[in-house]
């Protein structure tokens, strides 16, 4: 089992950017575009200037789950 460490470097690699509805219960993510911790935190802090609807925050993607190791 991997432990996400909670210190974020501008340069670490992996992320995608969620969002919540502020007043009602939609979320989703951005997948299409991973880019750097830093390169998300900037664009999120846009987003949220932009629109106050929602909240913006980068997420890391967790890697797909290797079943195959569980069915060998």
């Amino acid at each position: 089992m991997a432990v996400e460490n909670l210190v974020r470097r501008d340069e670490d690699t992996g992320y995608i950017i969620a969002w919540k509805r502020k007043y009602d219960f939609e979320t989703g993510k951005f997948k299409d575009d991973t880019m750097t911790y830093g390169e998300a935190r900037k664009k999120c802090q846009e987003m949220n200037s932009n629109d106050s609807d929602k909240t913006f925050w980068p997420e890391k993607i967790k890697p797909a789950p290797e079943w195959h190791i569980l069915y060998d």
